[in-house]
C-alpha cells in the first residue's frame, strides 16, 4: 500500500523535475504555446500554483478554502482557468517564486 509519505516524495520529486525545466526559461520561453489549447508554459505554471494553493487550503486552512470553493462556485472550470491567467499575466520570476 501506498502511504503519504510515498505520494508526497513523487509530488517533492516532480516538483523538481519541472522546476529544473523551467527554471531556465527566458521571458519568450515563458510563453511557449503547449499542447492545452490557449495555454502557455506560464499558464500551465500558473494553473499548478492555484490548484496547489486550493489543495493546501482545502488540507489546512478551512475558511480559506470555503472562500476559494465559493468563489468558484458551480464553474470549477472557470475558476481554475481564471487561476491560470492570473498566473500567466505575472512576470517569470514572480510566477516561478510564487510557485515554488
Amino acid at each position: 500500500m501506498v502511504g503519504i509519505d510515498d505520494v508526497l516524495d513523487d509530488l517533492r520529486a516532480e516538483s523538481a523535475d519541472l522546476d529544473g525545466l523551467v527554471a531556465g526559461l527566458t521571458d519568450a520561453g515563458w510563453a511557449t504555446p503547449t499542447p492545452a489549447a490557449g495555454w502557455t508554459i506560464a499558464h500551465q505554471i500558473g494553473h499548478l500554483h492555484w490548484t496547489d494553493r486550493a489543495s493546501s487550503a482545502a488540507l489546512t486552512d478551512p475558511e480559506t478554502y470555503a472562500a476559494v470553493a465559493q468563489a468558484a462556485g458551480a464553474d470549477l472550470t472557470a475558476a481554475v482557468e481564471a487561476g491560470a491567467q492570473a498566473g500567466a499575466a505575472l512576470p517569470p520570476a514572480q510566477l516561478l517564486a510564487d510557485w515554488r
